[in-house]
């Protein structure tokens, strides 16, 4: 063999080897950059999980409920805090954001968001779960809420809260009647009257006449334990919790009217406001909802404010340290 040709051999040996580091440094990075971007691909994906994680958990705590009252009735400071965190995982923020909004028919419609930015291990993620917060119960648009709109279990659990009145004291502006009283509207006042016998001399007989017993102009809640109360005039917005019989005469009554187990229906009236009939005992109230009277006592009735998530979304955020 001459030497051009053992040359050629050299030099073409040369460059196969080079080819061939060339190609394995090329696997060898590949390898080693998928290896990378699939451990941070791993990373993220977990730390999507620990932040999915923080936010159950603390919608699971027992705290969850008074903190979201609390922002929504008193807009108290929405920094919240955490008992237990997921493994490798450092709490950034915690917190509430309202995010209401008019849907295109002018609809007022409740979002809140329960926000949070952790760092888990070396990556930096944040998410929210958005969702109402006013109890749909409390939203059925006839304004009657009874027992054919909830489950079984709900109705249970509703029928033992409104049971007791221990929901009404949060409001001191609260009236009992334990009888047979009248409502009517005289002289510029909400009066409840009891209906009482005097002697007239002209006539020398009994005659009925209403004897005024308690300005309720400014009173939240009339309670009526038994008895029956009489509605003589329309009303302002007050909650009406009834156990007894009521009377009405074709009037126009405001705010909420509660039916309990024990209460009758005589005669009719229109409510502009909303209807508890969690025992099916209404038979002569027409009711036009409206919201206005969940703005004035929403904070006193039971499981007004409930979380109810729609959707949950996560987003990067960046590593200023």
């Amino acid at each position: 063999m001459s030497k051009r040709e053992k040359g050629y051999i050299y030099i073409f040996t040369i460059l196969l080897i080079s080819l061939l580091a060339v190609f394995f440094y090329f696997i060898y990075s590949y390898m080693s950059g998928s290896t990378y971007i699939s451990k941070n691909r791993l990373e993220s994906l977990q730390a999507d999980y620990a932040l999915e994680s923080t936010l159950n958990i603390k919608i699971s705590q027992d705290d969850f409920q008074k903190d979201l009252e609390d922002f929504i009735f008193k807009e108290s400071s929405n920094k919240l805090g955490i008992k237990k965190l997921p493994e490798d995982t450092e709490l950034l923020s915690l917190n509430f954001k309202k995010e209401d909004y008019q849907d295109e028919k002018n609809k007022d419609i409740d979002l809140i968001s329960l926000k949070s930015q952790i760092k888990y291990k070396d990556t930096l993620v944040g998410g929210r779960i958005r969702g109402h917060y006013i109890n749909k119960i409390y939203k059925e648009e006839d304004g009657i809420l009874n027992s054919s709109k909830i489950s079984s279990e709900d109705l249970n659990s509703l029928r033992e809260k409104f049971a007791s009145d221990d929901w009404t004291d949060k409001n001191n502006k609260k009236l009992y009647l334990d009888g047979d009283f009248i409502y009517d509207y005289q002289d510029g006042k909400y009066i409840i009257f009891e209906e009482i016998e005097v002697y007239d001399e002209e006539s020398d007989s009994y005659i009925k006449k209403l004897n005024p017993l308690y300005d309720v102009s400014k009173k939240d809640i009339i309670i009526q334990k038994s008895g029956t109360l009489k509605f003589l005039s329309s009303t302002r917005s007050q909650i009406f919790i009834i156990n007894g019989k009521v009377v009405f005469n074709d009037n126009t009554l405001s705010g909420i009217i509660i039916l309990k187990e024990n209460a009758q229906i005589a005669n009719t009236c229109t409510l502009n406001g909303y209807l508890i009939d969690l025992y099916d005992r209404n038979s002569g109230i027409g009711v036009k909802y409206s919201s206005r009277v969940f703005s004035l006592y929403g904070y006193l009735l039971p499981e007004y404010i409930k979380f109810q998530p729609i959707s949950l979304n996560y987003y990067d955020i960046e590593d200023n340290t």
